[in-house]
């Protein structure tokens, strides 16, 4: 791709990305370990998240003319780019909901033979 005069393409990075541990690791761990069909999909997103595969637009700055070119993003709410602002309205959602009180996490297992019911089932199961 070349790049006229004057155009800016993103922003700076910052050092490391998810996208580059996968770029650079991910074939390597795939090859050694058995993903699914929707870990290798996400672990696909987040490798061309905010890059050209994914397609982009091009704003001009009304004043001085500069173009800047802006990829698109995955909208994966797993990628740590895209999800990031889902996972924080959901944060402030869920905060807005609790009680001014103190709150305890309890963990619980239930008998082996429920498991394929839970699966299945999961709302019942957990409204129970």
């Amino acid at each position: 791709m070349i790049i006229p005069h004057g155009v800016v393409v993103g922003t700076a990075k910052p050092g490391v990305e998810v996208a580059d541990v996968f770029h650079q690791f991910g074939a390597a761990y795939q090859h050694h370990h058995c993903l699914s069909h929707q870990q290798r999909n996400v672990m696909r997103a987040i490798e061309q998240c905010r890059t050209a595969a994914l397609g982009g637009h091009v704003d001009e700055c009304d004043h001085c003319g500069v173009l800047r070119i802006s990829y698109n993003s995955c909208c994966n709410r797993q990628c740590s780019k895209c999800g990031a602002l889902t996972k924080a309205r959901w944060l402030q959602a869920r905060c807005a909901e609790l009680l001014p009180v103190e709150y305890f996490h309890v963990v619980f297992t239930t008998d082996h033979a429920v498991n394929p019911l839970a699966c299945c089932n999961p709302r019942q199961i957990y409204d129970l």
